[in-house]
């Protein structure tokens, strides 16, 4: 048993570590539950402000392009503030975004409101995960992950049943208050227990900010404010719009390029793109990439098949949703703590999104037959099982190389990757899900003939037989949906078990 739980923080006692990574963690799960409640309570904050589902799709962007905008400033910032103050200044202004969400009464102040929670709280991920690096030698690294994953995937599975609980009981504003009063208690808990930066921190001049690259930084929240809600927008589109669709994400992918453009020819660059080369990095963020997609359109589909197409109330839906991620944060805590006796991280990796497939093909081919809800739970939770080998391995092989100097830069870049990739993936299952249930509508109301609608048992009414119809829809295109994600999911396994870079 070595002397110090951490060398560069000597002082620090065992329990102490245990602290500072919970509070790491729930740094970091601050911005994991801003998007986890907007995304779970979307129709009933949407019914509260009176906003259309393409008004309330600036909500979901303003708040990812903000996030972007904050990773892509963290570095610079934490050069004067430390991270520690970074943080601090983040929850800060991340409390003041939630605070004004729980007074917005329309959906430009609720979408203002998330631009400021966003440029608050999406730093706080990258900012949680460099300082780890920063303070922890690789064999002293567990001790802080596993209380990190405490708090950051336990926020993340008990915000579900939270966000239910509290929008039937109280109404849709308390849920940013409570989220208000969590990010106070993760910030005193970072005041407490976050190390101190050994240089004091200082304020840059007036010359030295005037110097900064904000034109940079215009077009890179201008391009993803743009890619973002072009991606997010597919729902409100039909195939025959394809040029449509194509068109507002291709103009935000451009200014995003003209951006990285500028960030790769500039002397001291907000990001040095680089530091963000080699196989191994460039194969692990494909894989982050490919999550985030995955995880993005799982969390769309899987709350409308539970409510809209089998009959779950949100409450039941909280519910299930917050005990099968429980499933996945104890697999990955003891990951964290016993991963590294498991040989051939390639397979490990291949079996995550083999279980993700199973888990998909399980309910795409019970879901008009037999998808109780003790089958919809055995198959979130397989889903939520495979965090620890399709994510939290990448996360520990894609930086094994990564030098201290440029690891805030890879980090800074992958987080960006990962809010694009998240949008994607809501964007397509949105598209997918939008065109099949208008197909499936359409086949379904065409059985319906003169002859049927006047010969309704007593007791079914046309009313009924149209929430029939639309609930078939709904669940016929869920499943031709995971239908399709499961064989892809294992085209990925085979490409995880083939590559030789992440290993």
């Amino acid at each position: 048993m070595p002397a110090v739980a951490l060398t560069a923080l000597p002082r620090v006692t065992r329990g102490g570590v245990m602290l500072m990574g919970l509070a790491l963690g729930c740094a970091t799960g601050v911005d994991f539950v801003a998007t986890s409640i907007l995304a779970t309570a979307a129709v009933q904050i949407r019914a509260g402000i009176y906003a259309t589902p393409d008004e309330f799709l600036w909500c979901f962007t303003a708040y990812a392009a903000a996030a972007i905008v904050a990773n892509l400033m963290l570095r610079r910032l934490a050069e004067y503030l430390s991270y520690r103050g970074v943080t601090i200044a983040g929850l800060w202004i991340a409390i003041a975004g939630t605070l004004l969400c729980a007074v917005s009464d329309n959906i430009t102040q609720l979408s203002m409101a998330l631009f400021v929670q966003g440029l608050g709280a999406g730093g706080l991920f990258a900012s949680a995960r460099t300082l780890i690096q920063l303070i922890a030698a690789p064999p002293e690294r567990p001790r802080l992950l596993w209380p990190f994953v405490v708090g950051a995937l336990g926020m993340l599975a008990v915000a579900p049943w939270v966000t239910a609980t509290l929008m039937l009981d109280a109404g849709w504003r308390t849920i940013f208050v409570v989220q208000a009063i969590a990010m106070a208690g993760t910030l005193l808990l970072v005041s407490v227990t976050y190390p101190h930066r050994v240089r004091p921190p200082y304020r840059p001049d007036f010359d030295t900010l005037a110097a900064m690259d904000w034109l940079t930084v215009f077009l890179l929240g201008a391009g993803a404010l743009v890619l973002v809600h072009g991606l997010a927008d597919l729902r409100l589109y039909t195939a025959s719009d394809a040029l449509g669709v194509v068109g507002w994400p291709a103009a935000g992918a451009a200014l995003m390029a003209l951006a990285f453009l500028r960030l790769h020819v500039r002397p001291d660059p907000w990001l040095n793109t680089h530091r963000l080369g080699g196989k191994r990095y460039l194969t692990g963020l494909a894989f982050f990439a490919i999550y985030a997609f995955t995880a993005g359109l799982w969390n769309y589909v899987m709350p409308i098949l539970m409510q809209l197409g089998l009959g779950f109330s949100f409450e039941t839906t909280g519910m299930i949703t917050t005990i099968s991620s429980s499933f996945g944060v104890v697999a990955a805590v003891l990951f964290v703590l016993y991963g590294a006796k498991l040989p051939g991280s390639r397979r490990w990796l291949a079996l995550g999104y083999a279980m993700i497939a199973v888990a998909a093909w399980m309910l795409a081919t019970r879901v008009m037959s037999d998808l109780s809800l003790d089958r919809v739970a055995q198959a979130l939770v397989l889903q939520s099982v495979a965090v620890p080998f399709a994510l939290v391995l990448v996360a520990k092989l894609t930086f094994l190389e990564t030098s201290l100097d440029d690891f805030s830069h890879t980090y800074q870049f992958k987080n960006i990757v990962r809010q694009v990739a998240s949008a994607a993936g809501t964007g397509t299952a949105a598209q997918c899900l939008q065109y099949g249930e208008a197909v499936a509508r359409t086949h379904l109301v065409g059985r319906v003939d003169p002859y049927l609608a006047a010969h309704l048992p007593a007791d079914v009414s046309l009313v009924s037989l149209s929430q029939t119809i639309d609930q078939q829809a709904v669940l016929l295109a869920a499943s031709n949906l995971l239908a399709i994600v499961a064989p892809a999911c294992l085209l990925v396994a085979g490409v995880a078990a083939w590559q030789r870079w992440l290993r």
